[in-house]
């Protein structure tokens, strides 16, 4: 990973940066074993109950409808399936360091802002997988949920400098990239990047949260992970949902969309069900 001198100083701050919770950290690794059953995950689920009431009341959310109320965590375990879980259980503890950025644990309107974009990224990105690769759904949820998460990072180490950040954002539509680099000589993908490393997520969604505001034409990228998110930001964009509002954004004519094989028809019936959903379903994820 390539990196400056003021990107070097800030690994240095990152250093006491919170890990993902243990209980996270467990769900990450028993879905993996074979032997793994509903019950052994129900058992470590249940001992964040913060966790696992988020779990209940996703599981019975339209974006994961099932034919009937789910009443037990088995029984949404059962109906999610296990990288379902895997992702809301991120989902879950990634909330968490949100609440405790600052403000004694209470979410701030600016911190509020930046959650709700990078929830409905993760919504996003699970409704354009499941029309374009449907295997694919979680994979991009996830990627939609943490494309952001190196502006936590800011958020808790140089509060007043991102500060002046999210105000240049929001007071001229600039992108958050571009006034990062006159800030700190570095964008929150790289930042981003760094703390997936260090909670040991998988490489693939490393590299696509380092590569996401790098999709340009001409420039290969073999990850496709990193088309899903760019795809996912650009509709939250459009929708107006975070700091950045471009209502006028040509979705179709975007690289993401032409590399995922969609068209202007697809591209709308997508922007109406993830309107829709983020309308509707937002509040079961925040």
């Amino acid at each position: 990973m390539p990196q400056n001198i003021s990107m070097k100083k800030l690994i240095m701050l990152t250093g006491d940066l919170p890990p993902i919770s243990i209980v996270a950290r467990k769900v990450m690794e028993v879905v993996n074993y074979s032997s793994t059953n509903a019950e052994t995950l129900q058992q470590i689920i249940s001992k964040d109950q913060g966790m696992a009431g988020h779990i209940m009341k996703i599981a019975n959310s339209a974006l994961y409808a099932s034919s009937g109320k789910i009443e037990t965590l088995t029984d949404a375990i059962v109906m999610l399936g296990f990288n379902s879980i895997r992702s809301l259980s991120i989902m879950s503890a990634t909330k968490n360091l949100y609440k405790l950025s600052r403000n004694g644990g209470r979410i701030g309107l600016k911190d509020k802002l930046m959650w709700e974009h990078s929830v409905a990224a993760a919504i996003a990105g699970r409704i354009i997988a499941r029309k374009v690769k449907p295997s694919y759904a979680e994979h991009a949820f996830m990627g939609g949920l943490m494309h952001d998460i190196g502006k936590l990072v800011l958020l808790k180490k140089v509060p007043d400098r991102f500060d002046h950040v999210i105000e240049e954002v929001y007071n001229t539509g600039r992108h958050f990239q571009d006034v990062e680099m006159e800030e700190f000589g570095f964008e929150h993908s790289e930042v981003g990047a760094l703390l997936i490393k260090k909670w040991r997520l998988p490489e693939d969604l490393e590299e696509a949260i380092m590569l996401h505001h790098k999709v340009v034409a001409g420039m290969e990228i073999d990850n496709q992970l990193v088309y899903y998110i760019d795809l996912a930001n650009k509709f939250c964009h459009k929708l107006g949902i975070g700091f950045t509002k471009e209502p006028e954004l040509e979705i179709q004519e975007e690289i993401s969309a032409l590399m995922l094989g969609l068209s202007k028809n697809d591209i709308d019936e997508l922007k109406d069900s993830i309107k829709r959903v983020c309308s509707d379903e937002m509040h079961v994820f925040l």
